[in-house]
């Protein structure tokens, strides 16, 4: 049918050559807008991060000067001094606590960069300083905001303050502080301690690295509008008037970010006096509340076209910008408009004629997949029933053709045969051919039918996985979870020996079976996300992609997943056992970002607590052990798991003849599970190229 319908491609090519000059413009100039939106906030977003991370690092610095057992000391008793002496400025300036502050404070502050500090009461009266005459004066009121958070208790930092403000007799220009509150035993706050540094340096520098391209800025800007950092145009300024001239002058607290209508170049002055111009378009919305971004294009501080993203800093009492001109923001966008028509044609046929190649082909590679299971007939195995079907493929109960052998043939569905599902079935069967452990899962072929089907054979189970054990049966018997844990952590300790690493340890991969007469027999099943340890990663997948079971995921697989290591197996299998026990989770959450979050940060309840009845203390301590959040405090390896299993008082409780007994009660009320049953999706998360 598609064959025949090929001829209506060129015909559909020149309808959409003719439609395409309507609406191609405004199409790709809207996807170039939404692109240069998501750059804009991009950047904003890592000047906010890194704003942010910089302000608290200087916070904890003030912290721990104010933590410092003399500094302490020193302010303890200024404070008293202070509300003994009356308020007299010399009899504090001049007191020991207030040298010896000197003597310590200063040689610290100046070894991390800071000018000086400034000791401020609850009343926010100045009771010690390296400048005598400031001592009893009180503070600007500039400086209520984060004085007050310092007073409640709080780490806190300023805005850049100008110079005539400044709790200093020196004359450096604009400056900042960063404050933290000294409390007394009982947690009063008796004093703020106050250090001062430079916004030119490490917060101007803050927003120049991730300019975009030659016109590119990032600034920060205060209620008023005043610029609050340096800029990259800072000579430019200076030709055109906006700033004062002078080699040590900047734009902070000189420039305020005003519309002068037109683009000013040198010589060139507002239709209209600077007092009476507005903000601009960005500074008035940030000024006002509203966070945004603007890729419509507004006049920026020099009357220049710009785009930009804007984010109002309620704590910091700062707004922060970063823009870029249009003209170089659309540059590409010009070029695209001036190639557009000489492309397009070529373009679209040939997309067209790949596109519908590319479609007929795979309807007859599908055809001819599905043709060939239709036949129930893969290689030497005839395919009897479909006994269980996962995400991307499906497994049927089979025989060999001449060994008349049971076997799982686990294969990929016809519809969704692609490279990458291809190469992770390979995987899969090539990670778990090569462990002979007899608690692993035994794989005895694999192969590919002409047609393109992929497929490997595996030992057929009779039996039921974990999953719906517990939920078909509930919490099992102390002394069966410790039969089957130890059963897991031999089979795992094979892996972790030859280097692999399971990542999906979890109860749907778990299954309970008989063999040979043995009663609980534990297989473990789907090593299809199997990580080298000691290797070269998977091609499969990225080293640091999040893979794996929510509820069953360890920490370190969430937060750092290339640091995955045979610790985190252990994790997962303290879940289990866990999930064992009790017949519940670790967690729930409604969602997966929820789950994943409480993994890293919550510890689970206590067994016994879940289970509402006692749990020995032993194996009790031994899964909340394996489920410690670092990986260093779980035990070291799956054998010496095993060997604490096997030290529990309850490790020989569940006898052959307890296991003989369950499985004739029981084997009729379940139904036969292959070695491929799935109950909770695995997640496989790859980051963004």
């Amino acid at each position: 049918m598609l064959a025949r319908r090929l001829w209506a491609w060129p015909l559909a090519g020149a309808l959409v050559i003719s439609l395409v000059g309507f609406w191609v413009r405004s199409r790709v100039e809207e996807a170039t807008r939404t692109e240069l939106a998501s750059r804009l906030q991009t950047v904003l977003n890592a000047d906010i991060a890194a704003l942010r991370l910089w302000f608290t690092e200087r916070e904890y610095d003030a912290k721990s000067f104010a933590s410092d057992i003399q500094i302490r000391a020193a302010i303890e008793e200024l404070a008293t001094l202070s509300k003994k002496s009356a308020g007299s400025a010399r009899a504090l300036a001049n007191s020991a606590p207030a040298n010896t502050l000197q003597l310590h404070l200063m040689k610290l502050a100046e070894a991390q960069s800071y000018l000086d500090y400034v000791v401020v009461s609850p009343d926010k009266r100045i009771i010690a300083s390296p400048y005598p005459m400031l001592v009893n004066q009180r503070t600007p009121r500039s400086y209520d905001l984060f004085l007050n958070r310092a007073l409640y208790g709080d780490l806190a930092a300023s805005r850049p303050f100008a110079r005539e403000a400044t709790l200093s007799q020196r004359a450096e220009g604009p400056t900042m502080f960063v404050a933290a509150p000294v409390k007394s035993t009982n947690g009063a706050v008796i004093a703020v301690l106050g250090l001062r540094m430079k916004p030119e340096k490490e917060f101007t520098r803050i927003f120049s690295v991730a300019n975009m391209g030659a016109t590119g800025e990032a600034y920060a800007f205060d209620r008023r509008g005043m610029m609050l950092t340096a800029t990259r145009f800072d000579p430019e300024l200076k030709t055109i008037g906006l700033i004062p001239p002078g080699r040590e002058n900047t734009a902070i607290l000189n420039l305020k970010l005003l519309d002068p209508e037109i683009e000013l170049h040198p010589g060139d002055r507002s239709p209209r006096p600077r007092e009476q111009l507005g903000l601009t378009r960005m500074a008035l919305a940030a000024t006002t509340g509203y966070d945004g971004c603007d890729v419509r294009g507004y006049r920026n501080y020099r009357g220049v076209e710009v785009i930009g993203a804007w984010a109002w800093l309620k704590e910091y009492g700062m707004g922060v910008a970063t823009e870029v001109a249009v003209d170089e923001a659309f540059q590409t966008l010009y070029v695209l408009r001036r190639v557009f028509l000489v492309l397009f044609l070529l373009l679209v046929m040939s997309a067209g004629a790949i596109f519908g190649f590319s479609v007929l082909v795979d309807r007859l590679q599908a055809s001819a997949r599905k043709s060939a299971l239709a036949a129930r007939r893969l290689g030497q195995y005839v395919l009897v029933q479909e006994i269980g079907r996962g995400a991307n493929g499906m497994v049927y109960r089979a025989r060999h053709a001449l060994l008349r052998r049971p076997v799982a043939i686990k294969l990929l569905s016809p519809d969704l045969t692609n490279a990458t599902n291809t190469a992770r079935f390979e995987h899969e069967v090539q990670m778990t051919s090569q462990l002979t452990h007899p608690n692993t899962v035994a794989i005895y072929d694999y192969g590919r039918t002409p047609e393109g089907l992929f497929y490997y054979a595996m030992e057929y189970l009779g039996g039921i996985d974990l999953n719906h054990l517990v939920r078909q049966f509930g919490a099992q018997p102390e002394g069966r979870v410790i039969h089957i844990m130890r059963q897991v952590g031999g089979s795992l300790a094979e892996a972790h020996c030859t280097g692999l690493i399971h990542r999906d340890v979890k109860p749907a991969n778990i299954v309970l079976t008989r063999r040979g007469g043995v009663c609980d027999l534990v297989k473990v099943l789907d090593f299809g996300l199997v990580k080298a340890a000691r290797r070269e990663p998977s091609r499969m997948l990225r080293p640091d992609a999040v893979v794996g079971t929510p509820h069953f995921m360890p920490p370190e697989a969430v937060e750092r997943p290339e640091s995955v290591e045979t610790r985190s197996d252990l994790y997962s299998l303290g879940a289990v056992g866990y999930w064992l026990l009790t017949a519940k989770t670790l967690f729930e959450d409604e969602t997966v970002e929820g789950l994943m979050a409480r993994q890293v940060k919550d510890s689970p309840p206590h067994p016994a607590d879940r289970l509402c009845k006692p749990v020995s203390p032993d194996l009790a301590g031994i899964l909340l052990r394996c489920l410690a959040k670092p990986p260093e405090e779980r035990p070291a390896s799956a054998g010496e798991l095993e060997q604490l299993l096997a030290g529990c008082a309850a490790a020989g409780s569940w006898s052959p003849l307890d296991a003989e007994k369950w499985w004739l009660s029981n084997m009729g009320s379940f139904e036969t599970l292959p070695a491929a049953t799935m109950a909770e999706k695995t997640l496989i998360i790859e980051p963004r190229q």
